[in-house]
Order: C-alpha cells, then structure tokens, then sequence
C-alpha cells in the first residue's frame, strides 16, 4: 500500500500545488465541480483544509441549489460520511484488491482526521517540526482527495458526492456546499459551480496531435480541465498494452501562463507501419474514458548524402556542362538525381528534365540556360522516401564576345559649386554590368577614366547606376569639360566610346548687347534692323516690345542667332510701340537691355471710293443714290458736277448716301468720299442722263 500511496502523490501533485499557499491565508474555500448524467447532475467538492475537513466528517455538509446563475439558493440535500459498518461494507463489496485499498485508504484517512493528534516540539528544531507537521497534514489532504477523485464509493463515503435528482432537462442551475458546523479560526467560503442540464457526448473528447519521424512517433494533446492522469495503450500481439508506467502529468509552477501541454514519444517502431494508439484520462468522477484515438505511421525522415556540384562550365556556344560528386557511396534506398536552375543564388530554381536523372548519373548538359543573365545551378539528390539533400547553387560563367552597344548621354551640368551631373541613358542588355566614366579639358585631347560604377554577379538584374558625379575647377581657361562613357558586360566586353558630352564651366561674364540699327515704319508694319550679341556663349536673343514707355518690358519674340531683321505685323495704327533686346548665354547670363528704339505705324489719308452710284429722275427732281461700306460719323461726301468745259467741279455736299437737286440743273456726277481727318478717296465713276 505503501508504493501505491507514492505513485498516487507523484501522479496527482500537481492538481494541488496551490494548496500550501493557502494554509497561509485566513480564508478556506469548498471548491464544487459536477456533470450532468442520466437526467441527475452528479456532484464532487472539495475542502481545501484539514481543519475544514474535520469539521465537515463531524456534522457534514449542506448542498444548496439556485435556478440559473443569480437566483436564490435552497439547500436540497446534506451528506455525511459513512458509518464504520458502512466502510467494512463496501470494502467487502470491493469489485478487486485495487478498490479496496483506494476504499480502505480513503476510511482510514477519515479516522485520522477525526483523532485529535497534537503535535510535538523539541526545542532544537524549533519552527522546523512545526513546518514538517503541517506538511505531513497537507500530503495526508492530498491524498485523501486524490482518492476521491479516483474511486466514487470512496468520495461517497467521505461524504464529497451528491446526485441531484430533481432537476429538468435543459434548465441552467447553480450550486454550492456549506459545511453544517462553523469554523471558529477560517472564514469559510463556498465557490458556487453552474452547469446545464443538457448531454454533451463529446464533452471529453480531447485531440491528439501526431509528429512522424524515422522510427519514432510523437502525440501532444492540449490538457482538458476535467481529464487527468494520462495513459496511452497501443494493440501489440493482439492484446492492448499500456505504454506508459505510470499516468502522464503536466508538472508546472503556479505563476506558469503559457500553453498547457503534455505529450508522449514512442520510438524504435517500423517505419512505413501503421500503429493505433488510444488514450485514457481519469475523471473527477472516479471514471476511466477514452478521450481519443488516432494512427500514425513513422516515415524514414533521413535525406541522402549532399551531391557536390562543380563549378559549371559554357562548353559549347549553345550549351552548359554540370558535373557533380557522391563522396560516399550511395544508400539503397536512393532513387535518383534532380538539375535545376534559377537567375539568383537564393531565387525560385525551375527543374530542368522532366524524370529523375538515375543513381549513375554525374553529369547534364542545359541548352536551354539563358546568355543574356545569370545562370545558378543546383543538383538535389532524392531517396525512395522523396527526401531531398542539394547542394549549394554555382553560378555558370558565359563565354560572350558581344559588346554593349555604344551608350548614349542624356545631359550634363555644372553648378555654382564645381559639380558636374552626368546623365547617361541606361542600355537595353540584360547582362550589363555598369559603365566607366572618362574626363578631358579639350575634345581633341586623351580622356582619362574618372568614376566606374558596376554590379556584382549576384546584383545581375538590378537597376545599374546611370548618374555619375564629378568636381572640377571653376578657374579653368577653358570653358568647357569633356565627357565620354564606355560600357560593359558581365563577362567585360566593352563597348565603343559614346559621342563626346561637352559641359560648360558657369560663367559670370554676361554677354556683350544687341545694338538696333534702323527702324522703319509703314502704314501696317514696323521693321527692325539690329546687330545681335557676339559674345559666342550666347543660347538666345530675345526681343522685348510694350506700349506704355513706364512699364516693364515683356518678353515678345525669340531670334535666331543668325537673324537681323524683324517685321512686326501685329501693330495698330495709330499706336507707339517700344522695342529693346536682350542676350542669354549658356550660364544663364542676361546681357543689359539694347537701347530701346519707338514705332508708329502711320495713315495715309485714301479712303475707298463710293460704289454702285446710280442716278434717277421723278417729277422734275434728280437724285443721286450710292452705297459706302465704311460709313460713320466722321464721313461726308461731296458732289462733283461737270462744267461747260467738261471739267468735275464741287457742286454739293451729303452726309448721307444720297443727294437730290433739280433737274434743271442736270447733267454728268460723280461723288467723292471725305473724312473729318482729312482722309479723302478717289473720284467715283461718273453718271448722267
């Protein structure tokens, strides 16, 4: 009894570890747990003191009920332990040994707590026997209700089991249990339990999680709050064999917040063989159940040996040769070779052949590689259970004999401080590695290399550098710094040199004035004669043009450099305009405004003459009708009449297109227009009678 007494206390401690801090608080609690089975609901509590206990086997305990969670709670029963007749009763009813003993242990506890055992003190020890007495009351505590738990007669007969018959199915119910007697040293409190009235078959069911490995099987299962003390059993010649020595338990500290977890390892099985396990936990209830079974098969998990692969060579124009190594000679079980090939040393790699190459193979030829990047190559061994082993990835260096083509600047420039910015258009090949930047003072002189900017093998693919920095004098007798570029591929054919990039030094200097010339006006245009800059620097000559002498000058037309006269057509008559030039260099230099020259366009005074003069007659009245187009108030006409010489002398005067005298005085007209500015037009056709 003794070593069945050990197991029990290693198996089940670690449901009651909290229970020595609680001797050191002034509160005990009665703890209540229950199921619901055959319409009654079946309780288990538990007093967490021995002192608690003592009192609870003397008078016993109240079991209360409430409907729901907050209703008011009404004693439906009380428990007491059993009598001595009743103990030798069921004990002798017993079903084996193993049941009595649980039986006999849980009656002879109950004795023992009824006894009024003092303890003892030497003055040597002192605190010490104290701390070892109370520890033998706690593991005496323990043990007590680890068999309760264990077997239901002796939770019975300890007086922690009640049935409830009463209660409805479907109904939401609370209980909690009070002791009859009130302790005089703890404050007593009752932790109420709710459950509801309804079967849950897979209440305890729990999954159990499989690992495969060679030779070996691994289960975790996460822990069921109403489950403990695990046992495994696996079938072996027919029978089923427990495979654990004693129930599996998770041992952890109080203040422990992570995953609750317990597991079982088995190894030294038959890989590729199928095993079925089955796993039991013990119930609060006294009961054994199966809360899961599952099958597993281990696997051989052990990868062949890493093949070695050379370094791969461009034999042939169209193809690359792979050669790898074994050092050790090959398992059994190995089934055969796997080539592949990828643009990175840690990309995607793509299988090249369609079946595995076989156990003898060392070498491949890939005609399908691409020329124009970079090619990785990787050979991956693989044994009858599809475990791989590869080797490292190698790079394939490419016999390539073509150039670049001949690159090509997009702009530079220089700033205030000496920097130059080159700009170079990136070219199309896929295999570029970079470019070299070179340098000279004069376009006819050795350029000298200045900056290089290439990639590794590995950047392949990558944005290459197209934007080069460089720092030159200021101070310099020549205007101008020279630029050339070459670029390479990855196997560093260079192409030829690019067109030379001429960049001017900033200039302070501002170019030398336009000067005007001559200027001409017209009736309907103004035009310019001028000598423009000569400073050779010069990007463009701008004319400037306004109305208003006070104002601003406005920017009105661009010249060309080899220009030196210019018509201005969009002028009105009558208005002044003023004119002046300006030069810009390349440096962005203004020259100082040309001295302005002034235009007007002028009139000349001819007015259109008059048209469809007509003459008519009617009751002795002649009159002259005429239209005008650009008739207005300051337009009047004047009639011309011949004489006896035949010569048209002024004779009238209209404002309107008509004029009528009598027709005594007929004879040949014709009309003349007339402006109050002194604009005047020709002599219209004539008429007559």
């Amino acid at each position: 009894m003794k070593k069945y007494l050990s197991i029990i206390f290693i198996s089940f401690l670690f449901l009651f570890s909290a229970f020595a801090k609680a001797q050191q608080e002034p509160t005990t609690v009665i703890k209540t747990k229950g199921r619901y089975i055959n319409n009654t609901v079946e309780l288990r509590f538990f007093p967490d003191r021995k002192s608690t206990l003592k009192l609870a086997f003397k008078s016993g305990f109240i079991i209360e009920r409430a409907n729901g969670s907050a209703g008011n709670f009404v004693e439906i029963g009380r428990t007491t332990p059993y009598s001595e007749a009743q103990w030798l009763e069921v004990m002798n009813a017993a079903p084996n040994e193993d049941k009595m003993n649980e039986i006999e242990l849980a009656m002879d506890f109950y004795l023992d707590v009824l006894e009024d055992n003092g303890g003892t003190m030497s003055f040597n020890d002192g605190i010490g026997e104290l701390k070892n007495q109370k520890a033998a009351e706690d593991f005496q505590l323990m043990i007590s209700l680890l068999t309760a738990i264990k077997n239901a007669e002796a939770a019975k007969g300890l007086g922690f089991s009640y049935v409830d018959q009463t209660v409805a199915n479907g109904v939401d119910y609370t209980y909690r249990v009070k002791l009859v007697a009130p302790s005089t040293i703890y404050k007593i409190e009752s932790i109420p339990f709710s459950i509801k009235a309804i079967n849950n078959s897979d209440a305890l069911k729990n999954k159990v999680y499989i690992k495969t490995g060679d030779t070996e099987l691994g289960f975790v299962w996460n822990e069921h709050p109403d489950l403990s003390g695990v046992d495994v059993e696996r079938t072996i010649n027919g029978k089923n064999v427990k495979l654990n020595k004693a129930p599996i338990y998770a041992i952890r500290g109080s203040d422990y917040d992570g995953p609750k977890r317990t597991g079982f390892d088995e190894d030294s099985l038959v890989n590729y063989q199928k095993y079925t396990y089955r796993f039991y936990a013990q119930t609060l209830f006294g009961e054994r159940v199966q809360f899961a079974e599952v099958t597993g098969m281990p696997r051989d998990k052990k990868p062949p040996q890493q093949p070695f692969l050379k370094q791969p060579q461009h034999a042939q124009p169209d193809e690359v040769h792979i050669e790898w190594e074994m050092q050790a000679p090959i398992a059994g079980d190995f089934k055969g070779f796997a080539i592949s090939r990828s643009e990175e040393n840690n990309g995607t790699f793509t299988l090249l052949h369609d079946k595995l190459l076989p156990q003898t193979a060392r070498k491949f030829i890939d005609k399908s590689f691409l020329m124009d990047k970079t090619n990785y190559y990787l050979v991956q061994a693989v044994d009858t259970a599809n475990n791989v082993s590869s080797s490292f990835p190698v790079a394939v260096t490419l016999i390539d004999s073509i150039p670049p083509s001949k690159p090509i600047f997009i702009k530079g420039k220089i700033d205030s401080t000496g920097v130059v910015t080159v700009d170079i258009k990136k070219n199309p090949e896929a295999d570029l590695m970079g470019y070299r930047l070179y340098r000279s003072n004069a376009a006819e002189h050795e350029f000298s290399a200045i900056k290089e900017g290439f990639l590794s093998i590995d950047s392949m693919g990558r944005d290459v550098k197209t934007v080069y920095k460089d720092t030159v004098t200021l101070k310099s007798l020549t205007p101008y710094i020279y630029y050339r570029v070459e670029a390479l591929d990855f196997n560093h054919n260079t192409s030829e040199f690019s067109e030379i990039l001429k960049v001017k030094r900033p200039d302070k200097i501002a170019p030398t004035t336009p000067v005007f010339k001559k200027i001409k006006s017209t009736e309907d245009v103004i035009e310019l004669q001028f000598a423009l800059s000569k400073s050779i620097d010069v990007k463009e000559q701008i004319l400037y043009r306004k109305t208003d002498l006070k104002a601003p000058w406005e920017k009105y037309q661009i010249l060309k450099n080899d220009q030196l006269t210019f018509i201005d057509k969009n002028v009105k008559k009558g208005t002044i305009y003023y004119y002046s030039m300006r030069a810009i260099d390349e440096s962005e230099n203004a020259s100082e405004y040309a001295v302005s020259v002034q235009g007007k366009t002028y009139k000349t005074g001819v007015r259109p003459p008059v048209e469809d003069l007509r003459i008519t007659t009617k009751n002795g009245e002649v009159t002259l009708v005429w239209s005008y187009k650009d008739l207005n108030e300051e337009t009047y006409f004047v009639i011309y009449k011949k004489n006896k010489d035949g010569q048209f002398v002024r004779h009238g005067r209209s404002l309107k297109l008509r004029f009528s005298e009598s027709e005594k005085n007929k004879s040949t007209y014709a009309v003349k227009v007339f402006t109050t500015d002194g604009g005047q037009s020709k002599l219209s056709k004539e008429v007559s009678f």
